[in-house]
């Protein structure tokens, strides 16, 4: 991925953030400690402009990618072959770093695709229906 170094540096600095919250609890420096959580804070959102910079041009790409797969059934191969290609033109693991998901149902949910999943007990890995394009954010 060609902003593995990136992404790993700000799940790196997010730790530190949640660990620099945690020790002020137990130590009395508290204005130090702010000013070094605040530091991270800065250079943690430089690195995050840094790394969401070309994504509206990636979702372009994976735009192009998913139309050519809209109301098929998506089998496991398939489904395992669109996150990599996902993955791949956004250059990193993970949709959002500063969560933990990084699976397709994340990367659908970031992009905002309609989709369905369809039970296959037989196989049991479920099928995957991309529906359509979402016009605004679902949370």
């Amino acid at each position: 991925m060609r902003n593995e170094k990136l992404e790993k540096a700000i799940v790196k600095m997010s730790n530190d953030i949640a660990a620099i919250n945690i020790a002020k609890k137990y130590l009395s420096n508290i204005e130090e400690i702010n000013e070094v959580r605040d530091t991270l804070n800065n250079k943690k959102q430089l690195l995050s402009n840094e790394l969401y910079t070309e994504d509206h041009k990636s979702y372009s790409e994976c735009r192009e990618v998913i139309e050519e797969l809209l109301d098929k059934e998506l089998e496991k191969e398939e489904q395992v072959k669109l996150l990599e290609t996902i993955k791949e033109i956004f250059g990193r693991q993970a949709p959002n770093v500063s969560k933990k998901s990084n699976g397709l149902n994340a990367w659908l949910k970031e992009l905002n695709i309609q989709y369905s999943w369809i039970n296959d007990e037989e196989t049991d890995w479920d099928k995957l229906i991309i529906t359509g394009f979402a016009l605004y954010k679902q949370d």
